[in-house]
């Protein structure tokens, strides 16, 4: 016989931690700067964070609202390619923050790259210089919009 699942199962453990985090990530989105309204076009620059923020706490008390199991099974433990990759995207936020974001989006997609089991250098260079220009483009040639410099970007460029 089984024995009934406890009030805060692992789904529901999951759901309270990313519905934090989303509270926490739109609380954040109210110290933007205002975007003058001669520029805004659609969702404005905290705006689509906000849409972004409530889909993902949305999401999460959906979660936390699902039916307990009758039994959790037991899950695989995270192997060494996974908290590996979770350290590369703590080392992309803090390259990012020394040398900016197009730098660091370079590095870290040429690491996560090699990790997950490409080994030819051409492709993991141009692929990951391919991504930064198109998002370079994007970003700075449509839509006009600045992109973090990081410590290094500020000291060389102003």
């Amino acid at each position: 016989m089984s024995r009934p699942a406890p009030f805060l199962w692992r789904d529901r453990r999951v759901a309270l931690v990313v519905a934090g985090l989303a509270l926490a990530f739109l609380a954040g989105t109210f110290s933007f700067e205002a975007v003058p309204l001669a520029l805004m076009e659609g969702l404005g620059a905290s705006e689509f964070p906000r849409l972004v923020g409530a889909v993902i706490l949305l999401l999460a008390v959906m979660l936390a609202l699902r039916p307990a199991p009758a039994e959790e099974e037991e899950l695989p433990a995270v192997n060494g390619c996974g908290w590996a990759t979770f350290a590369a995207c703590l080392g992309f936020l803090a390259a990012m923050a020394v040398v900016g974001m197009l730098p660091a989006m370079f590095l870290f997609m040429v690491g996560v790259g090699w990790l997950w089991g490409e080994r030819r250098v051409g492709v993991l260079l141009l692929s990951a210089g391919g991504v930064v220009l198109c998002l370079w483009l994007l970003f700075v040639r449509v839509f006009g919009l600045g992109l973090p410099g990081g410590m290094l970007g500020e000291m060389l460029f102003n």
